[in-house]
């Protein structure tokens, strides 16, 4: 398959990239800049803007599948800047359809979690009411309604998927929970979280990774029962973000301090995404339990850290 990774150069879309060219597939990547990521990659990389009309369209010329990752993807930056929010995840997720369009090829965006909002019962299924509380989850639901109607009144075929905190390597922002965790603790610098009694569904990198690649799969067999759907791509287990920095501190058995600070008014209290839909028709199976994964994302680091040391 010809598949292109927009955002190819971030957290996911680096791992995606490794994962869909060791399968033997032509990939593109298209991104803002590369850098270390995916220096590592033999494969095609654009350096554009997803809101610049030009490039998109030239990148977007005889690919099979978009896998459309570029995105704002901070909560908190979305608040602070509406505007460069729905810029890049609107209106840029508006060129990458209008080119698949174009192309006949099949689009895979990259939902959230953040487009239910508060939910009303848990665990959360794709049929279920959305209502995001915010700016960023109201931009991840616009841009599926794009689809949705690009779907009906131009023959767009899609696959939604939505995520919830994917953590797991050194490749993700450093602004992010997990993250932002595991490096206090190995400075020894206290952890702060916002409430605490907050719980949400925390995925592995390698179980999202394998969550798209089925995807990808299921296109390739010519499954149509996949197309123009929506699917958790989640864990399938609640976490407190208490319990959570208290996990990573028994794990990296740290000496940091946990300091519990107001929640902010932007922060879903409670979530948990329901994978049965993704089981049945993609196969979908994550094995990592959340603890096993904070074990796994810790021996990654020390790993990185001792090569790093070594090759000095």
């Amino acid at each position: 398959m010809n598949i292109l990774i927009t955002g190819g150069n971030g957290f996911i879309g680096s791992h995606l990239a490794e994962d869909l060219i060791k399968k033997g597939n032509t990939v593109s990547l298209i991104d803002l800049k590369f850098t270390k990521n995916t220096e590592h990659l033999t494969c095609k990389k654009i350096v554009g803007d997803i809101t610049d009309k030009k490039i998109v369209e030239k990148s977007f010329k005889g690919k099979d599948i978009v896998v459309h990752l570029a995105a704002l993807s901070r909560v908190e930056l979305s608040q602070k800047d509406p505007h460069k929010c729905f810029s890049i995840n609107v209106l840029g997720t508006l060129n990458a359809i209008l080119a698949c369009l174009q192309n006949n090829s099949v689009f895979i965006y990259a939902s959230s979690r953040e487009v239910y909002g508060e939910p009303v019962s848990l665990p959360i299924k794709e049929s279920d009411f959305k209502n995001p509380i915010s700016v960023y989850g109201v931009s991840k639901l616009a841009a599926e309604l794009l689809c949705k109607t690009y779907a009906s009144a131009s023959c767009l075929k899609y696959v939604i998927m939505r995520f919830s905190n994917v953590y797991g390597s050194q490749r993700d922002l450093p602004e992010r929970v997990i993250p932002k965790f595991m490096k206090a603790v190995l400075t020894g610098s206290p952890l702060t979280i916002y409430g605490g009694d907050q719980t949400l569904d925390f995925i592995f990198i390698d179980d999202a990774i394998k969550g798209i690649s089925k995807i990808i799969e299921n296109i390739s067999d010519n499954n149509t029962a996949i197309i123009n759907n929506d699917f958790n791509l989640m864990r399938g287990t609640s976490t407190k973000i208490y319990d959570l920095a208290r996990t990573i501190v028994q794990i990296t058995q740290s000496d940091s301090e946990i300091i519990v600070l107001k929640r902010r008014t932007f922060d879903v209290t409670n979530f948990v995404g329901d994978n049965s839909k993704a089981s049945y028709l993609l196969g979908y199976d994550p094995k990592y339990s959340l603890h096993n994964g904070l074990k796994e994302y810790h021996r990654r680091i020390k790993s990185a850290h001792n090569r790093n040391n070594s090759g000095n």
